[in-house]
């Protein structure tokens, strides 16, 4: 076991997850990213329309802030700051 070197470079990314119930709480994913964190949205347990509207609205904050989304589930969303990459397989 002599030839295992250690890991240096390792993320010290924070991930918020977040169900909102009120498009309110919405803020809270906001602060988030701006504070440079992933943040994992559970939008499953909402309408239709107001998930839809959850998830435009903070698509747009993170397009605004340079930052990436997408879609891991049904309802499940990821929303990652510009320092992140996301990468999806194909």
């Amino acid at each position: 076991m002599r030839n295992l070197l250690p890991l240096t470079a390792t993320s010290s990314y924070k991930i918020a997850f977040l169900s909102p119930q009120t498009f309110e709480e919405t803020q809270e994913a906001i602060t988030a990213l701006k504070d440079g964190e992933i943040v994992l949205f559970n939008l499953a347990e909402l309408g239709p329309v107001q998930a839809q509207r959850i998830a435009d609205f903070v698509s747009g904050s993170a397009c605004a802030l340079s930052g990436h989304k997408a879609e891991v589930g049904n309802g499940v969303m990821l929303f990652a700051p510009a320092t992140a990459q996301i990468t999806v397989p194909v």
